[in-house]
């Protein structure tokens, strides 16, 4: 739900009405074809019109409440997932290091990711604690959810068990088979098959930090900028794209990125890396009637109030192959 004490700051320093912030919120969500949400839109519209939103940094928030460039962020939560730290080599030659960490609520899910020293707080956690984090701020991941980041003022330390109810982790939830009619809860894993019958190819690249693969904002002299390393220069290009999936019982919005994307679409990464949209609308015609399975997790969409489905695996299929699949089955 968006926040009435935000709207009135934006309208307050803005000098908009209701309508007109109204209507440049559905022009971003617009712009972003349904992959942000309504509050996400409204704070995108707040930094490109000078307002910084901050939240009160005396009040926990709920994951589901948790969108992209949100400042002074505090929460309590449950880590869920501990993921192995990597190295790499910035421009400089110096050696960094990176490392995420998932936590959970009774909400949902959010990552954190830690950047060189601080991947020593991953080595005194262990999964199941319960932690509190405290003037933390939020990014775009390349999925366009919130991803939790911690500055210079950010403080994490042990919480109490008793205030932090127990979670399941992600990994331990099982990914249902389901037509898309059966498809109801939110943040569940599924297994659906159908066919394609439309995509959306309305701006289907975004940039990415070449460093650590976050989105990047673009200021009105078309400068990038990375909230971790500043200045970038030559921005990767990613590719995102969503499908309407229709399997005869429902239909339901899946969103693809990158390699998924370009798996769909069966395109290159050459097409990606030079952010081709002619060969994406070109290749989306083309997808148009394909059988697909694919596994992914779910999320409501504020934009179309409904479930979405975000995949993280998807294979073509054989609909004659499975036919006479079937037909042996019955004749046995």
């Amino acid at each position: 739900m968006v926040s009435e004490k935000v709207v009135e700051n934006i309208l307050d320093e803005t000098g908009l009405d209701k309508e007109e912030l109204e209507e440049k919120v559905n022009e971003k969500m617009e712009e972003f074809s349904g992959l942000v949400s309504e509050e996400g839109a409204l704070h995108l519209v707040a930094k490109e019109e000078g307002v910084e939103i901050s939240e009160a940094s005396d009040k926990d928030l709920d994951i589901d409440n948790i969108v992209p460039e949100m400042r002074n962020v505090n929460l309590k939560a449950r880590v869920t997932n501990i993921l192995d730290a990597n190295t790499f080599t910035r421009d400089d030659g110096d050696e960094g290091k990176v490392q995420n960490i998932v936590l959970g609520d009774n909400t949902g899910t959010i990552r954190v990711t830690l950047w060189d020293e601080q991947t020593e707080i991953a080595e005194k956690i262990d999964e199941g604690d319960a932690i509190e984090i405290q003037n933390a701020y939020t990014v775009e991941d390349d999925r366009e959810n919130a991803e939790l980041r911690l500055g210079d003022e950010s403080q994490v330390k042990m919480a109490d068990d008793d205030e932090v109810p127990e979670v399941e982790s992600p990994g331990t939830s099982e990914t249902q088979e389901a037509d898309l009619r059966e498809v109801k809860s939110e943040g569940a894993s599924y297994r659906i098959k159908g066919m394609v019958v439309n995509v959306y190819t309305s701006n289907p690249f975004y940039n990415r930090c070449p460093e650590c693969g976050t989105s990047v904002r673009e200021d009105d002299d078309g400068d990038f900028t990375c909230e971790d390393h500043g200045e970038v220069k030559a921005p990767d290009k990613a590719l995102a794209v969503s499908a309407v999936i229709d399997d005869g019982t429902a239909n339901m919005r899946a969103v693809f990125f990158r390699d998924l994307a370009r798996e769909l679409l069966e395109i290159g990464e050459e097409v990606e890396e030079e952010g081709d949209t002619s060969a994406v609308e070109e290749a989306a015609e083309s997808a148009l009637g394909k059988e697909l399975e694919l596994e992914g997790r779910t999320r409501y969409n504020d934009y179309f109030g409904r479930l979405e489905i975000i995949a993280n695996e998807v294979k073509n299929v054989d609909a004659k192959q499975e036919l006479e699949d079937l037909l042996e089955i019955m004749e046995a």
